[in-house]
């Protein structure tokens, strides 16, 4: 459904992204990490229309986004930013409808239909019951949920989440996350997803693409992306790796605080080392 080939941008001068490529499927949930400056917003940007690279091609259902006018490739690829600046006097039903631009005309109203798609994204984020509250008086969970009905709402074949669990805290992460999983296997969309939480993004995506200098560093399942060799590698940190106790996903620790190599694993907390855990943590 998304495929991008040969991605290659940059500012001033210098290449953020080099010769990158990937693909998503329809209902597939695609993680995106690499440290700071890998160019996962870059690769964001790039993908929704907002600029246009210097050499690739993305397309979306066959479609060339930079052949699309901006309300084209918005009916194509929707967008949930990260910490966005939002009018707080809107109301959640008034963001949502926010997201039905891209099929109106110039001082068009919404139509029935439009309404009815608005009507369909907030039962599926569980929003109804707050269409009328202003935007500024929602809880973090709450404005991300807003945020992915405003999405929803574009009815678009793809949808890129910035960081969507940021500055939220753990219950309202996995609120978030369980919702964008339980969309997109609806939907059937292609999601991609960019994450700085490593044991997030294994526990909830079907594969990761993990970005270093420009290009696709590794790519694959979770358990075969997040090693402690490659993590070591592209965020020049030592880590171990450990297996989720229910579902076997990895777990990143920084070395630093992980239990010693001596001992044995903390059993009673479910944590097992797995097999990318490296022998010598000096």
């Amino acid at each position: 459904m998304l495929r991008v080939e040969g991605l290659t941008f940059g500012y001033g001068g210098g290449r953020v992204l080099d010769g990158l490529d990937l693909e998503v499927e329809g209902g597939e949930l695609v993680g995106v990490v690499g440290p700071n400056g890998a160019g996962k917003t870059t690769l964001f940007r790039l993908v929704s229309g907002v600029r246009s690279p210097s050499a690739g091609r993305i397309r979306v259902q066959g479609r060339d986004i930079s052949s699309l006018g901006a309300s084209e490739a918005a009916r194509l690829v929707s967008v949930v930013p990260q910490n966005p600046s939002l009018p707080a006097g809107f109301t959640v039903m008034e963001l949502a409808l926010m997201g039905r631009n891209p099929y109106l005309k110039l001082l068009q109203w919404e139509r029935r239909g439009d309404l009815d798609a608005v009507g369909r994204a907030m039962q599926a984020t569980d929003m109804l019951m707050l269409a009328d509250r202003p935007i500024g008086a929602l809880s973090g969970g709450e404005r991300q949920r807003a945020l992915i009905a405003m999405a929803l709402a574009q009815e678009a074949s793809v949808m890129l989440l910035d960081e969507p669990t940021s500055n939220l805290d753990l219950a309202h992460q996995a609120q978030v996350m369980d919702l964008v999983a339980a969309l997109v296997r609806r939907r059937g969309a292609a999601a991609l997803v960019a994450m700085h939480d490593l044991s997030l993004a294994a526990q909830y995506c079907d594969r990761l693409v993990m970005i270093a200098g420009g290009r696709v560093f590794a790519e694959g399942r979770p358990r075969d992306v997040l090693t402690a060799e490659k993590i070591a590698s592209v965020y020049q940190t030592a880590v171990v790796v450990l297996s989720h106790p229910e579902t076997g996903a990895p777990v990143v620790m920084p070395a630093s605080g992980a239990p010693d190599s001596t001992t044995p694993p903390n059993t009673e907390a479910g944590l097992q080392p797995s097999l990318s855990e490296p022998s010598d943590r000096r």
